[in-house]
């Protein structure tokens, strides 16, 4: 599984915004996303996990690096859908420290091709289809404050190829989310 190396973006750490909760799921993930081509992705669902290093959530080298920081507040998932039925995941990870944000962006992009969060099985009745493990995938990841956002992105039929027409679908459904918690992490 190949892909572009996306860029890192990290917006500046807010004073004070340690003690503050996560974003509320609804503010984080709308139930609609303009796709920047007259088309929208679709949410299927949301959910705070229980933890931010969950064995079915997220590798080990992103689990280790939670915990030898300062701790995660919590991680926060959505599946997305567009028009052709790709789908798109999403993962925020709020950290106690938003030093250790910088971090996890960088690292993680830089080693683009370990994926370190796992994608979501389309919820029953979606329509979607489970995508065996070799689909092709995508990545890329943001930083807003305390919170890594990350997107991933599948084509429906899980072709291995056209992968930056894949990155290039996945960028207005993670610059969306990834606004939405920049709002949020700036607000007093």
């Amino acid at each position: 599984m190949t892909t572009s190396a996306p860029v890192p973006r990290v917006s500046a750490t807010v004073a004070g915004a340690a003690e503050r909760p996560m974003i509320p799921l609804a503010e984080a993930f709308p139930v609609h996303v303009a796709d920047g081509n007259g088309g929208t992705f679709t949410r299927l669902g949301s959910v705070v996990l229980k933890s931010c290093t969950e064995l079915d959530s997220v590798g080990p080298v992103l689990a280790a690096e939670i915990a030898a920081g300062k701790g995660c507040l919590g991680e926060e998932i959505a599946l997305y859908k567009d028009a052709h039925d790709n789908q798109f995941n999403l993962a925020i990870f709020t950290m106690k420290d938003p030093q250790e944000t910088v971090k996890l962006v960088t690292q993680l992009s830089m080693n683009f091709n370990d994926y370190q969060v796992a994608v979501q099985a389309p919820p029953p009745g979606s329509g979607l289809p489970i995508l065996p493990a070799d689909s092709g995938m995508v990545q890329a990841f943001t930083g807003q404050g305390r919170a890594m956002v990350v997107g991933l992105g599948q084509w429906s039929d899980g072709r291995t190829s056209e992968y930056q027409k894949l990155v290039d679908r996945l960028e207005p459904l993670l610059a969306a989310v990834s606004k939405n918690v920049a709002r949020y992490e700036t607000a007093n």
